[in-house]
């Protein structure tokens, strides 16, 4: 199991067709077609917003972005401040000596959580905004998500606009659902904050409704996948074929802002 959630966490499938990624490489993710985007009620001390502001924040990144997708049968819903551990604001997300082998007393019990976090070993600079992992899974479907806001006193989402957090949190949140970076600039999913971001692009869009379809596309092909991460993945979509390229790329899935 330890050995499988490497693997889910460091493996990314970059589709060249639609240049969205997966940050998993089973296809994992939520069985429901509604998911609640809870907040900790962990104080956080040092972005600027207490965990209200964050939770206002929240509704607005699912309503803005991923709740207009016309295509995606997912449907993310802002759930309530919820009590949890102190471990969720002060422990690694992954445990320590590991490539990233998610915490267990960090287990998310359902859906997403939104949590701020002071432990310095989880952001390797004050550009890590935050870090985002699918921590409960079960077969090849996600129970739980958490997103670990960077709250140490140099992070510098606290400098960000409102409108900028709205578009951190649901860069995020695509991570919690299974979507890993975008090449594309103007895609939310891109791997570095982007001034002015106000939609989902059309790699967005793409990407959770291949998760998520509303219904069966009408297509006449199969995805495969090898054991090596290093060998090319068979995509036959619609009339045209597509390659698929396995590799690993990520430590943990996090944030930048862009240089």
């Amino acid at each position: 199991m330890r050995n499988f959630l490497k693997i889910f966490l460091l493996s990314l499938i970059s589709v060249n067709a639609h240049a969205f990624t997966l940050n998993n490489s089973a296809t994992l993710v939520f069985a429901q077609d509604e998911v609640k985007v809870n907040v900790a009620n962990i104080t956080c001390t040092n972005i600027g917003i207490d965990i209200h502001e964050l939770k206002s924040i929240a509704a607005d990144a699912v309503d803005q972005y991923w709740n207009r997708s016309p295509t995606s049968r997912l449907k993310l819903r802002v759930g309530n401040i919820i009590s949890v551990a102190a471990a969720y604001g002060t422990d690694l997300i992954c445990l320590a000596g590991t490539s990233c082998d998610p915490n267990p007393a960090l287990a998310v019990a359902s859906d997403i959580l939104i949590t701020c976090n002071t432990n310095a070993a989880n952001f390797s600079s004050s550009g890590v905004l935050a870090v985002t992992v699918p921590n409960n899974i079960s077969g090849k479907t996600i129970i739980g998500s958490v997103i670990m806001l960077n709250d140490l006193a140099t992070n510098q989402f606290k400098n960000s606009s409102r409108a900028e957090k709205v578009s951190i949190i649901a860069h995020e949140l695509g991570h919690t659902f299974g979507l890993g970076h975008s090449p594309v600039k103007d895609s939310l999913m891109y791997y570095a904050t982007v001034n002015m971001r106000q939609s989902l692009g059309e790699d967005d869009i793409d990407g959770i409704t291949y998760l998520y379809p509303k219904q069966q596309p009408m297509t006449c092909g199969t995805i495969s996948e090898k054991n090596n991460p290093n060998s090319w993945l068979g995509l036959l979509l619609g009339f045209g074929m597509i390659t698929l390229l396995s590799k690993f790329q990520l430590r943990y899935l996090k944030l930048r802002p862009r240089a």
